[in-house]
């Protein structure tokens, strides 16, 4: 199976600055990478600028993955299909690649006009926001990570208190939701969204509940299936 442009010839494997040829592997590296990376951050975020804008964005992608790939910081140049469970190995319909720069720009012309402080539609907001920015998937790797990294930072920069650890913890519901909530099913993402925004003790007992807490039933997903086939 190819992989496209930026993968090794007649693998699915991304072409990277260390020669791995092993999916598995790179995809341990690229976690031990961007854990290490991620918490960096976390420690000094004024190593990123707060610029709000495209450029504040594509920098926090270079910043996670620069170390493994050549091409980070840098907008796909190729359209995506990425198989998912949720839509019983269907894709989401990304942004096609020539439209990403113009997408972005209209993106953070809108969300720079909202007063973050002040709004009484926080998690509505802070919802559409992730998943606006998740469907462009300006990257051709790292885009969820990227996502949910950048929202916490963008917020930080804005005053609002957001707990990362969270959606860190719980990635694959984190993909799940942002997958149901752009066929508007959009009540699994703010949930997570909620909780990442409570007070301290609620966080801290957020951490302790993730496994059982955040979990999709598995009826839920056949049920969320077959709204979406019968609808094409």
């Amino acid at each position: 199976m190819a992989g496209g442009k930026y993968c090794y010839p007649y693998t699915d494997v991304l072409i990277n600055k260390y020669g791995i040829q092993n999916k598995e592997l790179l995809e341990k590296l690229e976690i031990q990478k961007v854990t290490v990376k991620l918490l960096g951050l976390q420690v000094n975020p004024e190593r990123i600028k707060y610029t709000f804008d495209t450029e504040h964005f594509v920098t926090l992608h270079w910043y996670l993955f620069s170390d493994i790939y050549e091409w980070a910081g840098r907008y796909r140049e190729e359209n995506l299909y990425k198989n998912e469970r949720v839509l019983s190995g269907g894709s989401v319909e990304y942004a096609d690649y020539h439209d990403i720069s113009d997408k972005l720009a209209e993106l953070f012309e809108k969300v720079n006009n909202i007063d973050w402080k002040q709004t009484s539609d926080l998690i509505f907001n802070i919802s559409d926001f992730l998943l606006e920015l998740w469907c462009i998937h300006s990257f051709r790797e790292g885009n969820t990570r990227t996502c949910v990294a950048f929202l916490w930072h963008y917020l930080k920069g804005r005053g609002i208190d957001f707990h990362l650890e969270l959606l860190k913890n719980n990635p694959m519901y984190v993909r799940d939701s942002l997958v149901m909530a752009s066929y508007d099913h959009s009540e699994y993402l703010r949930k997570i969204i909620s909780d990442a925004l409570k007070s301290d003790d609620a966080k801290t007992k957020s951490i302790l509940i993730t496994k059982s807490d955040y979990r999709i039933k598995k009826s839920e997903y056949k049920l969320f299936s077959k709204k979406i086939i019968s609808k094409k």
